[in-house]
């Protein structure tokens, strides 16, 4: 029987690498009388346990010459002579009642419950152990042999016993304290099924005979998660995408080998979860999204991706007439003109008496001085300047010019350049208010979602089943706004940046992973690959690599947003530009006074 289980096992592939096998004391007992052939075939790597008896004792050798005697007299076809555990415990249970009988002759004693009483009370060391009974029961202490399945034989690894666990030598005396390296687990080197180098993982593996069937949606919403292109016969299959990848870069870190086959399947997701549940596939790899109701039927990795949804609406590109103020805000406007006018004033007060330029009556002064000010704003001015402190006011004003000149420059263009694109629909409240109709994916959960939390009538949601079609119903209105998982709206934004916008998610899932059967244990491994990439980076690289924004909407979409020019960034230049020409016009007021009075002495 234990041959053919192990010739079975082995057509199935489960004497394979990353199988575990333990097998019994009744059967570990029997393995010297087993064909070799068949344990170096199929038994390779098991793991047996045997009960520990002294071979050393008289007893025991007396009883050994005698088994062996009358074993190959009986058996001579046999190699294996050597009595076995079972063997001793029969000689023993003789030896028990045999006693028990001998201690009833003397009491004269032949009652059934005399013969009960006298068994019960018997204790000795037997060859199979220390033989003692308490209320009834055998009371044994065992020490279990671990044995290891090793070519066509066996060998000892570890002894176990229950005061002392896993020990690499037997305990001896009463205290049995004195065992060498006690643990809860096995010490000695094993060798495991396959020649396998680590501890296997013990439960059902996929081989190479009967690899893990991984369903994968055939037709997708969005192929860049999972895209199948279909071979001509021989020719398999080849599949690509986001989900793809990542599933790739995580059997990478498995540990070991995992044999799959990919199946195409055009269903929806919650059929998906319905073939893993009645194990008809183990998993699926594709934009699973985690929900409360599917981990009721299967088991999640944790999620390698984010899940939400979000709003996707058209943007209308916003114009304004007065965009050339723009640039700069109003305090700026009205700083800067303020500070001109003042310029203005303190020039033509600085000329006013040694430039010819700037005299005459005092409309003609000021128009001077105003359109000498105004024109050094493009640098067009004319007129030279006759007074030192007029030159020192003119040399910072030009300064302040220079750099608010190149600014505005700099902001106007960006504005210009960069469309300012604003969404025609601003909550999912207008929608419902207005009666409006919106569209989603109806393969998945998306629909049941907006019905049963939104509210939305089912009469105004549009299922939409490819990525193109959006563009097309939404620039025929027949929706005024579609509800995308937020993986999903990253790719359509990356494609349609210039039209479309897509709304910060007000409802967060539990993300995207890969799912398994229920109680898998491959979806703990997964998981834990899963985090390595995470820890790496690597997920946020293949993320930037399949969903992210292209180059040109990363650029608008950072541009979009571009403000006017603020105060504070300029203040310390309108300040020095004040404050310099305050002095000047300061110092030829002092100049003058000390002229006039000077003159007058002189006078006198």
């Amino acid at each position: 029987m234990v041959t053919h289980l192990f010739r079975e096992g082995s057509k199935m592939g489960l004497v394979d690498k990353d199988s575990a096998w333990i097998i019994s004391e009744s059967i570990t007992d029997l393995l010297e009388s087993v064909d070799k052939s068949v344990i170096s075939s199929y038994m390779g790597g098991s793991l047996g346990i045997k009960m520990h008896y002294s071979e050393k004792s008289s007893e025991y050798q007396e009883f050994q010459a005698q088994f062996r005697k009358k074993f190959r007299a009986k058996n001579p076809e046999e190699d294996n002579s050597n009595p076995g555990f079972y063997a001793l415990q029969a000689y023993d249970s003789i030896k028990v009642v045999i006693q028990a009988v001998e201690r009833m002759a003397r009491d004269t004693s032949s009652s059934p419950q005399a013969l009960l009483r006298e068994i019960l009370s018997s204790s000795f060391n037997g060859l199979s152990g220390e033989i003692h009974f308490q209320a009834g029961q055998l009371l044994q202490n065992p020490i279990l042999r671990i044995v290891n399945v090793v070519g066509k034989s066996y060998k000892e690894i570890d002894f176990w016993t229950q005061e002392n666990g896993f020990t690499t030598s037997l305990p001896t005396g009463k205290s049995k304290e004195n065992a060498t390296a006690n643990t809860p687990s096995l010490v000695g080197v094993l060798q495991w099924p396959g020649n396998l180098d680590r501890t296997p993982k013990g439960w059902n593996m996929p081989a190479k005979r009967n690899p893990m069937k991984i369903a994968v949606p055939g037709r997708t919403s969005f192929s860049k998660f999972v895209k199948v292109e279909y071979g001509k016969s021989p020719d398999p299959n080849k599949y690509r995408g986001f989900c793809i990848e990542v599933f790739d870069k995580v059997v990478e870190l498995l540990g070991y080998d995992l044999p799959y086959e990919f199946y195409p399947l055009n269903v929806t997701y919650p059929d998906m979860v319905q073939l893993v549940y009645n194990k008809t596939y183990d998993a699926v790899v594709g934009e699973m999204t985690l929900l409360v109701e599917r981990l009721q039927y299967v088991d999640f990795t944790v999620p390698y991706a984010e899940s939400g949804l979000s709003m996707v609406v058209p943007v209308m590109s916003q114009e304004s007439t007065w965009m050339f103020l723009k640039p700069f805000s109003w305090r700026m406007w009205a700083i800067t003109g303020v500070i001109l006018i003042y310029t203005v004033l303190v020039v033509w007060y600085l000329e006013r008496v040694p430039n010819p330029e700037f005299q005459g009556n005092w409309k003609r002064q000021f128009s001077t001085a105003l359109w000498f000010t105004f024109s050094s704003l493009f640098f067009a001015h004319k007129e030279q300047v006759h007074s030192n402190l007029s030159r020192v006011v003119m040399v910072v004003w030009l300064l302040l010019v220079m750099v608010l000149s190149s600014s505005y420059t700099a902001s106007l263009s960006s504005m210009l350049t960069v469309q300012q694109l604003q969404p025609n629909v601003t909550s999912i409240e207008w929608l419902k208010k207005n009666n409006m109709k919106i569209g989603c994916d109806g393969d998945s959960f998306v629909r049941t979602y907006l019905e049963k939390v939104e509210k939305f009538k089912p009469e105004n949601i549009i299922n939409i089943s490819h990525e193109y079609d959006y563009d097309s119903v939404f620039k025929n209105k027949s929706i005024a706004a579609a509800f995308l998982e937020l993986p999903y709206e990253k790719v359509y934004i990356s494609t349609y940046c210039n039209e479309y916008s897509g709304s910060t998610p007000t409802t967060r899932f539990g993300g995207i992973g890969f799912m398994f059967q229920k109680g898998s244990q491959m979806a703990k491994d997964f998981s834990k690959a899963i985090l390595q990439l995470s820890e790496k980076g690597e997920l946020t690289k293949l993320e930037a690599q399949w969903l992210y924004y292209s180059n040109e909407c990363i650029n608008n979409s950072s541009s979009s947003d571009t403000q006017s020019l603020k105060l504070e960034s300029f203040w310390v230049l309108f300040v020095i530009s004040g404050v310099t020409s305050t002095i000047c016009f300061l110092f030829s007021i002092i100049q003058s006074q000390g002229f006039c009075q000077l003159t007058q002495n002189l006078t006198q």
